[in-house]
């Protein structure tokens, strides 16, 4: 039986403004036109069987988006990667692939962290303080619309470590991601006076933290 292949690949300025929706579709499209031997589903409508670690905000780039692409035949990550880059548009490219055997956890069964660099496009004063802030409370609520339902959410446990660089005037934030809990960096910007204009988020890390605590990338865990 074939290997999946898992693939870390980059969103950059030109496509950070992709839903997550569409770029599961432009992966799909990129895939056939690679002619990678995918295996498909089954049914009337059968599509490719791919899936993604964790659902990229919009407006975030990222050098560690992952995606499992279950192969009908065995390919060399190698191979995958120039076939990939052939044909994938401008602001994606695949960084790395490793070849995953068969029955492995799937991506988002797995991920559960995120880390992020914030930098702040100007000067603003107070951020220290104001994340010292945010450390400090035992909780913080957001309002989140879901199915046509307001819920307020308390998001203070979602946040591992939150840190500021004054020299790079950027703030730094791991975080929990996935599908048991999830905090997107946005979420946090109000209580540090910021808004989204007034930043520039791009996703540094999806991890797997273990229940040590150790922090794994998901080709870490192929590897042990």
């Amino acid at each position: 039986m074939a290997d999946s292949i898992r693939l870390r690949f980059s969103v950059g300025e030109t496509g950070r403004f992709i839903s997550h929706l569409d770029v599961l579709r432009l992966m799909e499209r990129s895939v056939r036109r690679a002619a990678l031997p995918i295996e498909y589903s089954e049914g009337f409508n059968p599509i490719p069987k791919m899936s993604f670690a964790s659902a990229l905000p919009v407006g975030v780039t990222s050098n560690c988006e992952y995606v499992d692409l279950k192969m009908s035949a065995d390919v060399d990550g190698c191979e995958a990667t120039a076939a990939l880059n052939s044909v994938l548009p401008q602001g994606f490219r695949i960084l790395d692939a490793v070849n995953v055997p068969d029955r492995s956890e799937a991506l988002m069964s797995i991920v559960n962290t995120a880390q992020y660099e914030v930098r702040i496009r100007e000067s603003v004063q107070g951020i220290e303080e104001k994340i010292n802030g945010v450390l400090a409370h035992k909780e913080l609520l957001i309002t989140v619309e879901r199915k046509r339902k307001t819920q307020v959410k308390d998001i203070r446990d979602l946040i591992d470590a939150l840190t500021y660089d004054p020299e790079s005037n950027t703030v730094y934030l791991q975080c929990a991601s996935g599908l048991k809990n999830n905090l997107r960096p946005m979420d946090i910007l109000p209580f540090l006076g910021l808004s989204l204009g007034d930043v520039l988020i791009h996703r540094t890390a999806l991890l797997v933290k273990t229940a040590s605590g150790d922090l794994l990338t998901p080709f870490d865990v192929i590897k042990g």
